[in-house]
């Protein structure tokens, strides 16, 4: 769940200035106030919070964080997707945003909110586009810390393909994506979630698993990250929730119209396996101006995870789970990734 933390001077000024930050909060029906004091309530004589508050949207408090994160920035990871806009200098909040993959903001000069920026979509039967993740995927701007890639027929092949088809688009999409390697972000997470009943003959979970290793180990321009696999079957709670193809992080969805392994690379600028829409969407570049009436991509974020969250609790005996290359037994889920971890914190709190 998308939360955002700032100061109570600093929300004070968004809600007087409005625009896409107010408009968020608005969505959001809640904020987060962090003020380097021992108040415990808002102030409530303030009229200008009184009237976000009387708009529907709770106010929290909950000073103790920015005291945390002064002592251990690394508590900036408590949730899976906020953003901070506390009384940083900009070089400071940069370093943190960049080491640890979250949104974190000086509350001057504070730029507009990249989550509420444009997305795009290509159609992949366009022939005057590069057919490859590189050229879709270019230009994500907000920094994150975790990947759930969501497609059971991930490593399935359908007629005139192979399962090296879905490691090539694997690699495509985690070279893309993932920051250099002089650029680590701390315990950066990439989970896939497919269903090896479906997978290619002769590939079973440990078979997949060394296979999806040797991808990571050859990112050798990339920082450090696990890789986890999550082997579901139509038995698990929720399964429905794993036909729709997405790759979610903590700020942005990508979603397929048919499936995620979307490119087979060639001498030139690659070819497509299918024709199909590929979208890319920050959490809410849809649903936050006026008039619009989509759906803001952060539902989507909600549910799936949301969904991805009690099939681990409820079916954990029906779910084999692989990290790094080691298969472990079935039932015996490590859940390494932050959008899960902290999702399930919730999910049983």
């Amino acid at each position: 769940m998308l939360n955002i933390y700032t100061t109570e001077e600093k929300l004070v000024e968004i809600t007087l200035e409005g625009g896409d930050w107010l408009n968020i909060i608005n969505k959001l029906h809640k904020v987060t106030i962090c003020n380097d004091s021992a108040e415990e309530e808002w102030d409530i004589t303030n009229d200008v919070l009184l009237s976000l508050h009387r708009a529907q949207t709770i106010i929290d408090v909950d000073n103790e964080l920015i005291k945390d994160i002064n002592n251990d920035p690394s508590h900036v990871r408590e949730l899976s997707n906020p953003i901070y806009i506390l009384d940083v200098n900009e070089k400071e909040a940069q370093a943190i945003a960049e080491k640890y993959g979250v949104i974190f903001l000086p509350s001057v000069h504070t730029p507009e909110p990249v989550v509420a920026k444009n997305g795009w979509d290509i159609d992949t039967s366009d022939s005057e586009i590069p057919n490859n993740w590189e050229y879709f995927l270019n230009g994500i701007e907000t920094p994150f810390h975790a990947l759930a890639i969501v497609d059971r027929y991930f490593f399935s092949s359908q007629v005139g393909e192979t399962f090296v088809d879905a490691i090539s688009n694997l690699r495509g999409i985690l070279n893309t994506l993932l920051p250099d390697k002089g650029k680590p972000v701390h315990n950066m997470t990439v989970s896939i979630i497919f269903d090896e009943t479906k997978a290619d003959a002769g590939y079973d979970m440990a078979k997949i698993a060394t296979e999806v290793n040797k991808v990571k180990k050859s990112l050798v321009n990339k920082a450090p990250f696990n890789m986890e696999l999550f082997a579901v079957n139509s038995n698990c709670y929720r399964y429905e929730d794993t036909h729709d193809r997405f790759i979610i992080s903590n700020y942005f969805v990508i979603s397929a119209s048919h499936k995620l392994k979307a490119y087979r690379p060639t001498d030139d600028d690659g070819d497509s396996l299918c024709n199909q829409i590929l979208t890319f969407n920050y959490l809410y570049s849809k649903g936050l101006a006026e008039g619009d009436r989509s759906s803001a991509p952060v539902k989507t974020q909600d549910r799936v995870i949301f969904a991805l969250c009690e099939a681990f609790h409820t079916s954990k005996k029906e779910i084999t789970y692989a990290v790094n290359g080691q298969t472990k037994r079935k039932g015996d889920i490590q859940l390494n990734n932050e959008l899960f971890c902290t999702s399930a914190d919730r999910l049983h709190r």
